[in-house]
């Protein structure tokens, strides 16, 4: 039985000014038989009008449908399709950070997927393992993976020549990271080794899926307040040596809002990130030469933990009047070469085996997406099983963020921060 949506997002009060970034284009003709569907989406702004032009592509082939495109940039997305969904208004395709995706399915917002495979869906363009991130717990296909993506670690190749500071391995330690990302430091006190992760939530969860364990439970989290107090400690030494930017510098970026990015910034050198956002949210921001390779692992040798993750996914809204339509351009957006020809790598290597397909045959991408696209199919061929997700990742996305910064500007110790996570988080879990 679902649960009636309401919405958690602690910025929602604070939401009147996103609500205005919204950007809707009607692409449907006059003489549309059908809609509008409504697609909503977020991304950065190249995102947005790439995928803004592959939505009216759909509809100079499908005349009968209006569309109407309503993108939103990734910051203000959260609170947007929260209001939205929350006062009845949401589009009929919606777009999902992976994180996302339980909370919403188990509250009854999205529509369930199974009973269009092989129909309107073509589930075959799709390896099984890729096509499932679109699952929740209970099995239910809720969304069809638009890109996958894994976790990579950008740099400035640029700034490191500069500083005449070595580029980084192909494989190295937490150790060996923070030694350079020192050195960084000590080459130019106006820059910082790294953005601060230890408020990220992603990068610490990668070092139990090294351990082959995995963060969530069904109402408690899998892990210890020791080693949470490992990781902020960690962290914490890595400001102390310059090794990562201070708190006030961090806190400036959100990991959505790119041009406050502290590599985009020039105070940092290093940055944590899905593959795909080194394109539209890194090197078309700025001048300098980028590039990427593997996280850390814990130890020399070690498993870093990287994992697949879908880049977003497109769901359907439940109370959808258009459903069959709807999933028509849901499966086209996803699967279609002649979407893959528009879309490119902008979400990073494509889900589908098709558009993969398409997207290989190429010969005009760009240096950065080159890139992009060799570390990702090297990664991902190595990658870990991907974690299950939970209906309560965003919050405790938000709680570790919260609870870093609480040491970071000194109002917490470690060991305290760390007992306050896990007590919040199964908190979080149980409530969710």
């Amino acid at each position: 039985m679902t649960k009636d949506f309401s919405i958690t997002r602690r910025h929602l009060l604070q939401g009147t000014g996103a609500l205005a970034a919204l950007s809707v284009i009607g692409v449907g003709p006059a003489f549309a038989a059908t809609g509008p569907v409504r697609f909503g989406i977020y991304g950065s702004a190249t995102k947005l009008a790439t995928r803004g032009k592959a939505v009216a592509r759909y509809q100079e082939l499908h005349p009968e449908v209006q569309v109407v495109f309503e993108g939103v940039p990734s910051d203000a997305w959260p609170d947007k399709i929260a209001a939205m969904i929350a006062g009845g208004n949401a589009p009929d395709e919606i777009a999902l950070a992976q994180q996302d995706l339980g909370q919403y399915a188990s509250r009854g917002a999205l529509a369930p997927l199974d009973q269009y495979l092989g129909n309107l869906i073509n589930a075959d363009a799709f390896d099984k393992s890729v096509l499932d991130l679109g699952r929740t717990a209970d099995g239910k296909l809720y969304g069809l993976p638009i890109a996958v993506s894994i976790q990579g670690l950008g740099y400035n190749q640029s700034a490191l020549d500069r500083l005449k500071l070595p580029q980084p391995p192909a494989a190295w330690s937490l150790a060996e990271f923070a030694d350079l990302c020192g050195q960084v430091h000590k080459a130019d006190p106006q820059i910082y080794g790294s953005h601060d992760h230890g408020g990220h939530l992603v990068f610490f969860q990668m070092q139990l899926v090294a351990d082959g364990r995995h963060l969530f439970g069904e109402n408690s989290l899998m892990t210890t307040a020791d080693e949470v107090a490992a990781w902020l400690d960690y962290w914490a030494k890595m400001r102390e040596t310059g090794g990562a930017v201070p708190p006030d510098l961090q806190t400036q970026f959100n990991n959505s809002e790119f041009p406050n990015a502290p590599l985009n910034k020039g105070t940092a050198v290093f940055a944590l990130m899905q593959s795909q956002d080194i394109s539209s949210g890194y090197q078309a921001l700025q001048k300098d030469t980028l590039g990427m390779t593997a996280p850390p692992s814990a130890k020399a040798g070690g498993n870093n933990g990287v994992y697949p993750n879908a880049s977003s996914l497109v769901t359907m809204n439940a109370k959808s009047q258009f459903k069959d339509e709807t999933v028509k351009l849901m499966n086209w957006f996803v699967v279609d070469p002649e979407s893959a020809k528009v879309l490119g790598l902008v979400s990073g290597p494509p889900a589908s085996k098709t558009e993969l397909a398409e997207v290989m045959k190429m010969t005009a991408i760009k240096p950065i997406d080159s890139k992009v696209l060799t570390y990702s199919l090297a990664a991902l061929a190595h990658a870990n099983p991907a974690p299950p997700s939970h209906r309560a990742e965003r919050a405790v996305t938000d709680l570790l963020i919260r609870t870093n910064e609480s040491v970071a500007f000194g109002s917490a110790s470690v060991q305290d921060a760390a007992k306050q996570f896990i007590s919040d988080g199964n908190d979080l879990m149980k409530q969710a």
